[in-house]
């Protein structure tokens, strides 16, 4: 039996990953930071086909602990500090995460006598400045970083090439575009869909605060995005980089419209200040023909049924008196 190691594996993507794993009959272990309601909600209806270790990605120690423990076949590093506005506010938790987390998990590959495919999930956002860049997006294109968390994520996806060329990790680096889907919070269609299904709910008034609408993202659904990096375990090239993305781009606007057409009440829209952000990229948007060559990856799930599907997320979530 394949023997997984999913850092991070309650947050938005590894608890996905997890059920995804589970029905290929794999055996999953998965770091967690402590065993509270909170950090096991996402998996707490799989729990018991799991091995959870306790470990704090930034404790070299404990990191050490569970490349002993789990002796994995794959890896998939996704523990991360995840969110660009907390790294303007604390980039040095961001590095602390990010990056020697990462240089953590590979001293401990490196002394250990297992010798895994490391699914490294980096991100678009590495990208950054695109306004000199040919859109979309590829592989081969420069990296220019608009924010600590960036920065990060383009350091680990450094880190994942140098320790492939020098020590020979199997890393394989993945870079993730927008990810949306029911359970992630955060983010832009997350935040729309919580607070229509809040007035709804009759818990906020009949009003929307939103940021710039005016840029476009690459959006792809979770469920597609965990057979991407399923696949790059599988079918990727060790050393390389791949754009994990939709290849459409959807302009924050239209998104949300298209909530708006499938809210029950009528909704008022205002600008606020507040969430707007120091730097934003205009438009990010990926090619993806590489992982879809290489790797027989394509893209299923429509942007409609993503939207509906988180707003009803929302729904259940306020329905349940949360």
């Amino acid at each position: 039996m394949v023997k997984v190691l999913i850092t991070g594996i309650s947050g938005f993507i590894g608890s996905f990953l997890a059920e995804y794993l589970l029905k290929k009959d794999m055996d999953v272990y998965g770091t967690i930071l402590e065993y509270e309601q909170n950090e096991i909600a996402n998996i707490k209806h799989i729990i018991d086909e799991l091995h959870l270790i306790e470990c704090d990605i930034r404790k070299r120690g404990l990191v050490e602990k569970i490349i002993h423990e789990s002796k994995p076949d794959v890896v998939f590093h996704l523990a991360s500090q995840a969110y660009v506005v907390f790294s303007w506010e604390d980039p040095i938790t961001t590095f602390e995460t990010n990056v020697l987390g990462t240089i953590y998990l590979f001293e401990a590959l490196k002394r250990s006598n297992v010798n895994p495919v490391v699914i490294m999930a980096c991100s678009s956002s590495e990208y950054g400045d695109t306004a000199f860049l040919r859109i979309p997006l590829k592989e081969t294109d420069p990296l220019q970083p608009l924010s600590p968390y960036a920065v990060s994520k383009a350091t680990q996806d450094l880190l994942s090439y140098q320790y492939y060329k020098s020590f020979g990790l199997k890393t394989v680096r993945a870079r993730i575009f927008g990810t949306i889907g029911p359970k992630k919070r955060g983010d832009v269609c997350a935040d729309f869909a919580e607070q229509i299904a809040k007035i709804e709910a009759g818990i906020s008034k009949p009003v929307m605060s939103v940021g710039n609408l005016e840029t476009r993202r690459d959006l792809t659904d979770v469920r597609d995005m965990i057979e991407a990096l399923y696949l790059l375990s599988i079918r990727g090239r060790c050393g390389d980089v791949y754009n994990l993305c939709k290849g459409q781009a959807y302009k924050i606007v239209d998104i949300l419209k298209k909530f708006l057409e499938i809210s029950r009440v009528k909704i008022e829209v205002q600008p606020d200040p507040q969430k707007m952000r120091f730097c934003d990229e205009p438009i990010i948007l990926g090619e993806n023909e590489k992982i879809k060559r290489e790797c027989g990856w394509l893209p299923q799930i429509p942007i409609e049924r993503s939207l509906q599907d988180i707003l009803d997320y929302w729904r259940a979530y306020f329905a349940g008196g949360n």
